[in-house]
């Protein structure tokens, strides 16, 4: 990393330019938040950080999603929370779905694509989207309602997290087609040396998608992505899975 950012640094010169020591910063990127790097520019050092915004989502040193997706859930409450003169009016149900869907979840699902998804982040996810629900049933937390009488006031089914994870199998298709560049399949199908530590793996992005499809493997998977039909199709049942 050293050698590149010198490399990146010398070229600049060249140009004319040069590199902002003090806006410049550095992130180690591992499943143990323990390693300290000393990368220095011009005789700078550059300063090393836990978490950095990357096109306005949160990129972790222990690669999780967690944060993002806490943020996002804060952000989504208050963009509800600014439309909360429709949402809690008299105003049909069908009306107040749309305007969820459009300005409250268009929020919520920006990036979604790259997480990966674990029991906890989709029990937040369908936490939330009933937290929605309540705000607009101007039901109080006292009130003993289950979730399940909740959406048959609201008529509509759970559907934030199903419609994520369909946005994640389309891009996922696009991906393995080739049809977004290379450098895309670089780090899908790189290796990295060294070995495994000890005890079971992390669930990993193309995780999702083999548990998705119901696939052996990442070869099987990429050959089903290769036909559009046949990976739309499969998007779908993702989506009808839990309505059947």
């Amino acid at each position: 990393m050293e050698s590149m950012i010198e490399s990146l640094n010398n070229k600049c010169k060249e140009y004319g330019m040069a590199i902002n020591a003090k806006k410049t910063m550095v992130m180690v990127i591992g499943a143990k938040a323990e390693t300290k790097c000393n990368i220095t520019i011009d005789g700078l050092a550059l300063e090393q950080v836990k978490r950095y915004k990357y096109l306005g989502s949160w990129i972790t040193e222990d690669v999780r999603c967690d944060t993002e997706v806490t943020t996002r859930i804060a952000m989504a409450k208050t963009a509800f929370w600014q439309n909360k003169e429709i949402m809690r009016r008299n105003v049909r149900h069908e009306t107040k779905l749309k305007i969820l869907n459009c300005y409250v979840f268009s929020v919520l699902n920006y990036g979604c694509e790259s997480w990966t998804w674990t029991k906890a982040l989709e029990r937040k996810i369908n936490a939330f989207e009933m937290w929605c629900y309540r705000r607009m049933l101007k039901i109080s937390w006292m009130e003993r309602i289950s979730n399940k009488e909740v959406l048959q006031r609201i008529n509509c089914n759970l559907h934030f997290l199903k419609q994520m994870k369909k946005r994640k199998m389309d891009y996922a298709g696009h991906v393995m087609r080739g049809s977004s560049g290379c450098t895309h399949l670089y780090i899908l199908e790189g290796k990295i040396a060294g070995k495994r530590p000890v005890g079971r793996p992390r669930a990993t992005w193309m995780s999702d998608i083999i548990a998705w499809t119901q696939l052996k493997n990442y070869a099987q998977i990429k050959r089903a992505a290769e036909d559009r039909d046949f990976w739309r199709s499969m998007a779908v049942d993702l989506l009808l899975e839990d309505d059947r």
